[in-house]
């Protein structure tokens, strides 16, 4: 009777865990495994009348080469890992300059983090990459060339 006892509490405490689970589809953990969709904004704020040339990839994904005109943007989107490791990197160039840039780096721009975002805006200058402070409404977040 006992063993018959432990065994349908074993069949219905993960029934419960479940339903409880199933309550809860939006909430957002407090350990940082969410995952919701991120959005990447990059934006040509070099001045002038500079075309920007660009190219964007992860480890699982390459986003192509392409060209944005002055003052022009462009975005993608994806599903941060739940492992905390996505990583977004561009090249970036003009002229005869070249230059390389961690776009989304998870550990960096995941939600939780001091300036995290679901929707990550970067305007890209000439001296680096400058991006947007949700606080104070300013792109002011400003990071070198890697």
């Amino acid at each position: 009777m006992g063993s018959l006892v432990v065994l349908i509490g074993l069949l219905i405490m993960p029934m419960c865990i479940c339903m409880t689970m199933s309550h809860a589809p939006n909430a957002i953990a407090p350990n940082g495994f969410d995952n919701p969709q991120t959005t990447v904004v990059i934006i040509n704020d070099l001045g002038g009348s500079l075309p920007l040339r660009y190219h964007c990839k992860s480890k699982d994904d390459d986003l192509g080469d392409q060209t944005m005109p002055p003052r022009g943007s462009w975005f993608f989107q994806f599903k941060p890992s739940v492992f905390g490791n996505t990583q977004f990197y561009c090249s970036f160039s003009w002229g005869n300059e070249l230059h390389y840039f961690d776009i989304y780096r998870q550990d960096r721009d995941r939600l939780f983090a001091k300036f995290g975002c679901r929707r990550c805006e970067w305007k890209i200058h000439k001296n680096g990459a400058c991006k947007l402070n949700k606080d104070n409404g300013m792109f002011d977040v400003c990071l070198p060339w890697n």
